[in-house]
């Protein structure tokens, strides 16, 4: 009995360490096939990461392409007109100097420092493009190698450009990548399955196919040449999809709000909007006068004090462009009231009483996005607005890459040249006076340089310009620049009676009145402040003497010079152009945003993997006496996962992500098994014909309802 008992408690204990075994196996199996899952189904959502950075890189390349193509043109258009206009600045500098040592005009004489302050701000901003320009034009960088689809004289097929080269780099990578995804998904699977103790790893589908095709060239187009605006509503959130010229930031298939497009999503690139929001009423309180109560008299009133402010600045100007610092910019009907007979009650009584007034609060409502030019413009700009704020660089520039999208989009058809205006600058006033009365001259615009002074005392005192009497623009040179042809003359017709000092330099005087002025001395007079309108009661009205001088500076005869155009390819080329891989929404279930069920459509078809691990599951003791029913003599364990991009749906975001979910719908993958059987042979070696037969006959062995209800993964 002793010995039986030792038997039977030995058993046992084989038993329960055998358990233990297999449980513990089966949990480390489970681990294998998990780790098959997420590394198989990982391969395929990074292989369709790398897809959308290719995607997105060439977006941007080709999207700066116009930017970058635009400053050979720009920068030479650029530097021929800084160095024309700063001649002439020259020239007129030195015979001014010359000229007022003959003559008496010190208001005139004020105006020197200011025009030699402005030749040397367009001698300083050429010798920053120069450099730049030679570069471009002529030095040892030619522009047309990096933006030319065909570069003329070139030989061999094209592209010839390098920016072109990369894009098409960039879809072959994308291609390969996506070519061998399925079967590198496999090998990945069977690695990570393998490295956790499976004897056997395999991932349903055996090759895995990315549902995807090659774009057109034109499907940039969004990209580059549209935007996507958002913003909300009443509560709900809205999208939408438009061209706006070079902004760019869509997608070809902009869906709200699962397709957002890259640079919104990846950057972010995008501009912020904000509305005024009711938010509801609020009582305040108020003081008002009780009806019948108080004394009604008419009463004439001075102006109010933002009008008094404003006459006290100079009043209106008539010259456009003139008087921004002598005068101070004054506007024709600036102010609340400039004065006359008002209607007044003095006295009374009064209550105070609550009223409702709205209130509000300014929210950020959406935004819009924007793509690669813009961002290159944006750019181009702020350097502009720094480093050269006297040239138009940056108008040429972006007027020239505008010129070159049109011929960037569409791809296929014939392309009409554009031209862009070349300055061609006159600096001497009797040759540009005699070709603006040529009717066959197009004058394009002209320079004129406005000079003033406001002063508390006439010219002819001894006090004038005195420090302390006057206000002047003269240390700093007020250029103007307005099109077509306006005669400096008559300062552009304001000034009819305007009279020639010297060296194409006229002259127009004026005055008008103010009630004060502190900065040229003039201080205010008059009786006391009324306590109940804040305006003075009498106040006393003193001239101010205004001296203009008008001077020619150039005019523009230029002509039209023919914009390049570096997108040259035949109509028979089209197909050869870069194009972006997308997702095939063709042949394949669209993507459903509002159902998020991995079992529906193409997130079932194409998106949903199956991982399988298996090892021979003999137990550790005494194998012969523990081998259970399980007719394969294996543990196999399942894992279910799932590609995913939940917040841009397409090859444009690098969002594809993996999570592993519950295994379903058992009837449907042991078809997706069986229908796998013949395509062993082409994964190379990862998946045996054999071994994926026996998972069949496991799969095929447990009843699909019993499965499912058992199933706990």
């Amino acid at each position: 009995m002793a010995l039986l008992g030792m038997s039977l408690l030995v058993a046992l204990m084989f038993y329960v360490y055998n358990v233990g075994d297999r449980v513990n196996d089966r949990l480390s199996l489970q681990n294998a096939a998990d780790s098959a899952a997420v590394s198989g189904a990982g391969w395929i959502a990074r292989s369709m990461n790398t897809t959308a950075m290719n995607n997105v890189a060439s977006a941007r390349v080709l999207g700066i392409l116009p930017v970058l193509d635009a400053f050979p043109l720009a920068s030479e258009i650029t530097i021929h007109e800084i160095d024309t206009i700063a001649d002439g600045l020259d020239a007129q500098t030195d015979s001014l100097q010359a000229l007022l040592n003959s003559i008496h005009e010190p208001g005139l004489e004020s105006s020197l420092p200011g025009m030699r302050e402005l030749r040397d701000r367009l001698r300083a901003q050429g010798d920053i493009i120069r450099p730049f320009e030679k570069a471009i034009n002529g030095g040892g960088f030619s522009m047309e190698e990096a933006t030319y689809w065909r570069i003329p004289g070139e030989s061999g097929p094209p592209p010839h450009g390098t920016i072109w080269k990369a894009a098409r780099a960039l879809e072959e990578y994308s291609q390969a990548t996506l070519d061998s995804a399925g079967l590198l998904a496999q090998f990945n699977a069977g690695r990570f399955g393998k490295e956790n103790e499976a004897k056997t790893a395999i991932l349903i589908p055996v090759i895995p196919e990315i549902p995807h095709k090659r774009g057109t060239y034109d499907d940039f187009e969004p990209t580059i040449d549209g935007h996507v605006r958002v913003w909300g509503e009443n509560g709900e959130s809205n999208g939408e999809m438009k061209r706006s010229g070079q902004h760019g930031g869509g997608i070809p298939d902009f869906a709200y709000f699962h397709r957002m497009g890259p640079w919104a999503r990846m950057y972010p690139w995008r501009h912020a909007h904000r509305a005024r929001v009711y938010t509801g009423m609020r009582a305040v309180s108020s003081r008002q006068r009780i009806p019948g109560t108080g004394t009604t008299t008419r009463v004439w009133k001075g102006p109010s004090p933002e009008r008094r402010a404003v006459l006290a600045r100079g009043g209106k100007s008539s010259l456009p462009g003139v008087g921004s610092s002598a005068r101070r910019g004054g506007r024709s009907g600036s102010g609340r009231n400039s004065g006359g007979w008002r209607t007044i009650t003095t006295g009374g009584k009064y209550r105070t009483v609550l009223r409702n007034v709205p209130t509000y609060k300014w929210v950020t409502d959406g935004y819009t996005t924007y793509g690669p030019m813009y961002w290159a413009m944006q750019r181009v700009r702020r350097y502009a607005l720094e480093h050269l704020p006297d040239t138009k660089f940056y108008d040429y520039t972006n007027r020239i890459a505008n010129v070159k999208v049109g011929y960037m989009f569409p791809g296929k058809g014939p392309k009409a040249m554009e031209v862009i205006h070349y300055a061609n600058w006159v600096t001497d006033y009797a040759k540009a006076l005699e070709l603006a009365q040529v009717p066959e001259t197009r004058v394009t615009e002209t320079i004129l340089y406005y000079f003033d002074i406001a002063s508390s005392v006439p010219e002819s005192s001894g006090d004038f310009l005195k420090p302390g009497t006057f206000r002047t623009n003269g240390g700093l040179a007020l250029m103007s620049r307005a099109p077509g042809w306006h005669d400096p003359a008559t300062f552009d017709g304001h000034r009819p009676g305007a009279k020639l000092v010297c060296n194409y330099i006229w002259k127009a005087t004026d005055t008008y009145e103010t009630t004060e002025d502190p900065e040229i001395g003039i201080e205010y007079k008059g009786g006391p402040v009324d306590p109940d309108t804040g305006m003075p009661s009498s106040p006393v009205f003193q001239k101010v003497y205004v001296i203009e001088y008008s001077m020619f500076g150039a005019i523009d005869v230029g002509g039209e010079v023919q914009v390049s155009n570096p997108f040259n390819w035949s109509d028979g080329e089209y197909d050869d152009l870069p194009a972006p891989l997308l997702i095939n929404t063709d042949d394949y279930a669209d993507y459903d945003s509002d159902n998020p069920d991995v079992n529906l459509g193409v997130r079932r078809s194409n998106f949903a993997f199956l991982a399988l691990s298996r090892r021979p599951n003999d137990a550790g003791f005494w194998p012969q006496r523990f081998r259970g029913a399980n007719p394969t003599n294996a543990t196999t364990t399942l894992a279910q996962a799932k590609v995913f991009n939940n917040t841009s749906w397409g090859l444009w975001t690098q969002e594809w992500q993996v999570q592993l979910t519950p295994v379903n719908r058992w009837a449907q993958w042991t078809e997706r098994i069986e229908d796998d059987l013949p395509r062993t042979s082409m994964t190379h070696g990862a998946v045996g014909a054999g071994e994926l037969h026996e998972i069949l006959q496991y799969m095929q062995a447990l009843p699909p309802e019993l499965a499912e209800k058992f199933i706990g993964h």
